[in-house]
């Protein structure tokens, strides 16, 4: 049992680590209490489901930039747009706190806001990724990936439900003031985290100075491994069908079916985050992932099955148990996935093979708008009940095409 716990928390033992682990936990603290309150917020100012969905869509919006970034964090120094990135949120949030208190916040604001934020949560995901080998090493990378995930599994629990409570209790202006606290200590973490790399220089940057001739070498790169390619169209899939459910349709199901309110909302996204905690642990425990491409694919296929199993859920406490069951899913999916593509790609081109990822997020946005314009229109039943399906045909054809994805054995002993 100690050697189950040690193999299961062994990153920690790396300092730098630690920092990191603990400004991630902050900045997800801060981001999954700003979902919550915002989306009730524009909820009770619109009506709307599919304003929402915009609202939703506008915090991806960094995306389509997402190669860009990915070959800025590899050429320039990732400390400096590690640093950069989180003063950003800071600036932002800040920025409604103060709106919020001079009785000046409305819907054009927050939707600008949402879209500035965008462009900040892109680039701290890739550069954030991308120095996570340099800090735990290529030996504790499966277990530094899922107890990264663990962290934001914790705050995705602790977020919604206090941003729930606050937002009941105290209003929006109160609860920033939180907000802005944790972005704060997120930067000041990673102020502290020591031996962040620098610019990377390689053959590939030696060679190409253009920024451009740096992203078709990404782009290469991924067309020459298969499994790679297979990757990120399941990521697209995930964002298109899957992540919809958390970031908006479950809102409107806790408001139009269940009627209940933020605070109920904020629980309600709690378990579907507990279900995520519990998959991460039980894949950071395991002494080896010989089939990581399976347990990726079966995760999404169940992920889209819970989401199909929500469509039917008409009661507040009977959707706990399944959601839970739903967030467990979602890890064995994301997690492995982040996983293989770290694995399977050379730390010269971790950058831009995470902005290519990153850029397979875009298919979030477009979920959402479809989501919420199937919700406004035709209602949330439909609408979870066609990212369902939809979600599970795009995935049989993923597998049809790119079968590597799971024939690739022996991924990490």
């Amino acid at each position: 049992m100690r050697e189950v716990i040690s193999r299961t928390f062994s990153s920690f033992g790396v300092p730098g680590f630690r920092l990191l682990w603990s400004a991630d936990v902050a900045l997800n603290w801060a981001e999954f209490m700003e979902i919550i309150i915002l989306s009730w917020f524009v909820l009770e100012q619109t009506e709307s489901p599919l304003i929402l969905g915009i609202f939703a869509a506008l915090r991806f919006t960094g995306t389509l930039a997402a190669p860009f970034f990915g070959v800025v964090v590899d050429r320039f120094g990732r400390r400096l747009i590690f640093l950069v990135s989180r003063a950003s949120f800071v600036a932002l949030s800040s920025t409604i706190l103060v709106l919020s208190f001079m009785s000046m916040l409305n819907i054009f604001a927050v939707l600008l806001l949402a879209a500035c934020v965008g462009f900040s949560r892109t680039m701290d995901n890739i550069v954030r990724q991308s120095v996570l080998p340099d800090v735990v090493g290529e030996s504790r990378l499966p277990n530094g990936v899922a107890l990264s995930r663990t962290g934001r599994d914790v705050t995705q629990i602790i977020g919604p439900v206090c941003g729930g409570i606050l937002m009941e209790v105290a209003g929006i202006g109160l609860s920033y003031i939180l907000v802005v606290l944790l972005y704060s200590l997120s930067l000041l973490l990673v102020f502290l985290v020591k031996g962040l790399p620098g610019a990377i220089v390689s053959s590939y940057s030696t060679v190409s100075s253009s920024v451009f001739k740096n992203l078709f070498e990404g782009f290469r790169y991924v067309k020459s491994e298969r499994l790679l390619v297979g990757l990120l169209v399941v990521a697209f899939v995930v964002n298109l069908t899957a992540f919809p459910l958390n970031q908006t349709l479950l809102a409107v199901s806790a408001k139009d079916v269940m009627r209940v309110g933020a605070y109920e909302l904020g629980w309600l996204v709690g378990a579907y985050s507990f279900g995520s905690l519990l998959g991460s642990l039980l894949i950071g425990s395991l002494p080896s992932l010989g089939s990581a491409g399976k347990i990726m694919f079966i995760g999404s296929v169940f992920w889209h099955i819970g989401i199909i199993a929500m469509a039917f859920m008409e009661w507040f406490y009977p959707s706990i148990p399944l959601l839970i069951m739903v967030g467990c899913a979602q890890s064995f999916s994301m997690v492995t996935m982040a996983m293989m593509i770290l694995r399977y790609t050379t730390p010269e081109m971790r950058g831009r093979i995470l902005g290519l990822r990153q850029l397979a997020v875009y298919g979030l946005p477009v979920g959402l708008l479809l989501s919420g314009y199937v919700a406004e229109d035709f209602g949330v039943f439909v609408a979870l009940l066609g990212n369902g399906f939809l979600g599970i045909v795009l995935l049989l054809l993923s597998l049809w095409f790119w079968p590597v994805m799971v024939s690739r054995q022996r991924f990490m002993e």
